[in-house]
Formats: structure tokens, C-alpha cells, sequence
């Protein structure tokens, strides 16, 4: 091989090397800012009836083991600092709500609610175990214990709900302990003032004090949180603002949960988001 050939030949070496090195740093560089700027919020929908399963036959509805199962991935995700629930619900099944009380309590990761139109009873109570509740001021809010108001959950007779907390201590097999209560009046008293007691948990409230605001008694924004009911007072982009800098977000993005997959290139344009001032 002449001597012109192999330097032409080292040209188009070094030339494809070259390429080659470019290429690899676009790629390469725009993962490394991902990296240092992938701060997320996560955001939850919770709308309509809150059921224990999709056999339920409201039209609208959101299943508990799809709130679990978005809660267990964002809690899982590193990139994501804190979640919002945007809730919109009349609430629905109370063991499925209490489940999921119970693991918005377990998470290591800050969790805000922002109860939208309405958060009644049930959805009141998964809104209480979040660290923080957002509501607009002309959000409807409470109607704790509506579930249990001309209740016949165990009884054909149409029952009140009543609290108090003797009612915890009576054996639902002793008779003599019944007095004029019917049984079915005894299992609703029992379950409705446990219910009340659960959300003044969750709430730091004395559960006397918030059996006043209970027998299904809705609120606005403003009365529940002159009432303790709710903490701020503002949308969803303050929900999601509190959710933030509870948790030292910085340069964060908001992503709806359960995430879309994205294809690479959908992935690196969108980084560009994080270099805007």
C-alpha cells in the first residue's frame, strides 16, 4: 500500500473516531443531567368510588389495589421525593380505604392531599393519614360518618350512628350489655365511633371533638380548616409545591402515576426542561 493511501486511510480512521466520541457524548450527556436533576413528584389520582375490587358496578370508581400498586411504585422509585393524592371521591368501601390509610401511614416518603371538588367519609379518612391536606376553599370536605347515617349495614331496620367510646368495650356476644340496643344498632355504634377514632388519629384531634364535626356534616375549604379538618388552603399546584419542599425537591418534574413508558427520544428532549430558569 502506498504511502498517500495510508495516510488517507488514518484520515478516515481518525475521522470515524471522532464521530464517534460526538455521538457517544450526545447521548451520553444528557443521562448525566438526568442524573443530578431527577427529582420527581409523584401525583395520584383517587376519583369517584373507592372499591375494594372492579366488581363493584359504579360507573366511576378507583379500585384499592390500583392505589396501592401506584403508591408501592412511586415509594420504590428513587427519583421520586413525595406524592400527591388528588382526590375527588364520596368516598366507598371502608376496608379499602382503611388499607390504604394504613399504607399512606407506613410510607417513608412524604404523602399531601389535595382534595379537589370533594373528599367525603371514606376519602376523608385516606386524606387524613397524609402528612398534609390541601383543599380549595369551595371544596366540599368531611361528611365524616356518612356511611353510617340510616345505616342498615347489619341490620334490616334503618340504624343511626352514635358515638361513643363505651360502645369499644361492649362484647357483641353479651346480651346483658345490650340493653335497648338491637344488635344490629350495637355493631353500627361500635364501628362508627372506631371510625372516628382512626381519622382523630390520624389528625392529632380528640376524637370527642371531632365526633362533633361527624354525622355526615360537610364542610367548605375555609370552615374545615378554621375546624382542624384540613392545613392550607390552595389548589393543586400548591399541593404539589408543599409536596416539594417538604421533601428538598429541587428542580423537580411532576409525573402522573402510573407513568407513561417514553421512548428515548421523548426522554431527551424532555431533559431540556431542566435547564429553564
Amino acid at each position: 500500500m502506498s504511502e498517500r493511501k495510508i495516510n488517507w486511510l488514518n484520515i478516515g480512521i481518525g475521522t470515524f473516531i471522532i464521530l464517534a466520541i460526538v455521538l457517544l457524548l450526545v447521548l451520553v450527556l444528557p443521562f448525566g443531567n438526568l442524573a443530578i436533576e431527577q427529582d420527581q413528584i409523584a401525583v395520584i389520582s383517587i376519583s369517584g368510588a373507592v372499591t375494594y375490587d372492579s366488581s363493584n358496578s359504579t360507573r366511576i370508581f378507583t379500585t384499592a389495589s390500583k392505589i396501592e400498586s401506584e403508591l408501592n411504585e412511586a415509594i420504590a422509585d428513587k427519583n421520586v421525593k413525595a406524592i400527591v393524592l388528588d382526590i375527588n371521591s364520596k368516598g366507598g368501601s371502608e376496608v379499602a380505604c382503611t388499607e390504604i390509610a394504613e399504607d399512606i401511614k407506613n410510607s417513608p416518603k412524604p404523602v399531601i392531599a389535595y382534595i379537589g371538588d370533594k373528599g367525603w367519609d371514606e376519602a376523608y379518612l385516606i386524606s387524613s393519614a397524609c402528612d398534609s391536606i390541601v383543599a380549595n376553599s369551595a371544596s366540599s370536605i368531611g361528611g365524616i360518618g356518612l356511611t353510617y347515617i340510616d345505616c342498615g349495614k347489619y341490620s334490616n331496620e334503618k340504624l343511626n350512628g352514635v358515638y361513643n367510646e363505651a360502645y369499644l368495650n361492649i362484647k357483641k356476644t353479651n346480651q346483658s350489655n345490650i340493653d335497648n340496643l338491637t344488635n344490629g344498632q350495637m355493631m353500627i355504634d361500635q364501628d362508627y365511633t372506631q371510625f372516628i377514632k382512626k381519622i382523630a388519629e390520624y389528625r392529632d384531634l380528640n376524637p370527642n371533638y371531632l365526633s362533633q364535626l361527624a354525622y355526615g356534616k360537610k364542610y367548605n375549604g375555609n370552615e374545615a380548616k378554621n375546624y382542624g379538618l384540613i392545613d392550607e388552603i390552595g389548589n393543586k399546584n400548591n399541593a404539589i409545591k408543599l409536596a416539594a419542599s417538604t421533601s428538598n425537591a429541587t428542580n423537580y418534574t411532576v409525573v402522573n402515576y402510573p407513568p407513561a413508558k417514553k421512548s428515548l427520544t421523548e426522554t431527551l428532549s424532555e431533559n431540556k426542561i431542566f435547564h429553564l430558569k
